[in-house]
């Protein structure tokens, strides 16, 4: 596929073999404006509460959410999931789709508003698609070493339940959460080709502004310190540990960008995200974006310069950049 440019008005959208990168490189007023206020938090504006218990912690819809949707709490393999159903199209609803979301949040912290508020966006709009929110155990008191090999329990039995369902998979995540769903697949895939076999996969995974290095050595970080308005080095270090518990960052559990991504190419499973240019994570992620690409594995991704970190997130407060990313988000996984 030879490399094409098509512009329509500030966006830029170049293919280069088999990834499409659609590039943005414009900023509200408002936005600029947020950027400003925030950055006077210096960093305050993320924290983390008090460690939840070890295990898979329940978790509360918001009044928003229960107002539009029916929450189902069911549990699967030890760990808390919730799906999400529109009110009015509960009994009717014919599901060929299923999106598996993880929330970010450090490792640390459950799903937020926010998080609530852009999966009831999704339950509402993809109209063929049921919508889950998995509540995985949280650091520190389970940390990757104990937490990891029981989602990659979960994983095998979602997808084994859905491929007797007929249904299809897409596993999803920001941040954390983007981290958690590039290394469960990366690594479930690799232990299928060790093994000869080719047990379900997902449709597609979707990440948004994920973690995919956890050694954080990229010096691109340092140089965007001043301009990420929410997140600090200090922050991302210490969350990164508190994950990695005593397994070595360089872990391909733990660091997917690190890990072999071709079984991502040759079980034809596409990989879409999108990262912020004011990310202190987003150069990592690029540098993963860009090793699909030369593995041959298929996606679309959003590469907007002057965001912040899972910008889209913010489209409650109808800033226009987080509006448009979260309209692509859905774009992108209706047509998955």
């Amino acid at each position: 596929m030879n490399d094409h440019d098509q512009t329509d008005g500030a966006a830029t959208a170049t293919t280069t073999t088999s990834i499409k990168v659609t590039k943005r490189h414009d900023r509200s007023l408002y936005m600029h404006v947020l950027h400003r206020a925030v950055r006077l938090f210096k960093g305050r504006i993320i924290k983390l509460g008090d460690p939840l218990p070890a295990g898979s912690p329940k978790i509360e819809p918001t009044k928003k959410a229960k107002k539009q949707l029916n929450v189902r709490e069911r549990e699967l393999e030890g760990v808390w999931m919730y799906d999400l159903l529109p009110k009015q199209s509960t009994e009717k609803r014919a599901t060929k789709k299923r999106i598996y979301y993880f929330c970010g949040g450090g490792w640390q912290s459950p799903a937020t508003e926010q998080h609530w508020a852009l999966l009831t966006e999704m339950a509402l709009n993809l109209t063929d698609t049921t919508v889950s929110l998995i509540s995985y155990p949280l650091a520190p008191n389970s940390p990757a070493p104990e937490t990891f090999p029981k989602l990659m329990k979960l994983y095998r039995k979602v997808m084994s339940d859905a491929h007797e369902a007929g249904e299809e998979v897409i596993l999803a995540g920001d941040s954390a959460g983007g981290n958690i769903v590039l290394s469960i697949i990366v690594n479930a895939l690799h232990e299928d080709a060790e093994r000869g076999e080719e047990l379900p996969c997902p449709k597609a995974i979707f990440a948004m502004s994920p973690s995919t290095d956890l050694r954080r050595q990229n010096p691109d970080i340092k140089a965007l310190e001043p301009y990420d308005p929410i997140l600090r080095i200090d922050f991302i270090n210490q969350t990164a540990s508190s994950w990695c518990g005593d397994w070595d960052p360089s872990d391909i559990r733990v660091s997917p960008l690190l890990a072999d991504l071709t079984p991502l190419a040759k079980r034809g499973v596409p990989v879409h995200g999108l990262t912020g240019g004011y990310d202190i994570l987003g150069p990592d992620a690029v540098l993963f974006r860009e090793k699909c690409r030369n593995a041959g594995v298929q996606g679309e991704w959003l590469e907007w310069d002057k965001q912040m970190h899972c910008w889209p997130l913010a489209f409650n407060f109808k800033l226009p950049e987080s509006v448009k990313a979260k309209d692509w988000i859905l774009d992108v996984l209706r047509r998955v």
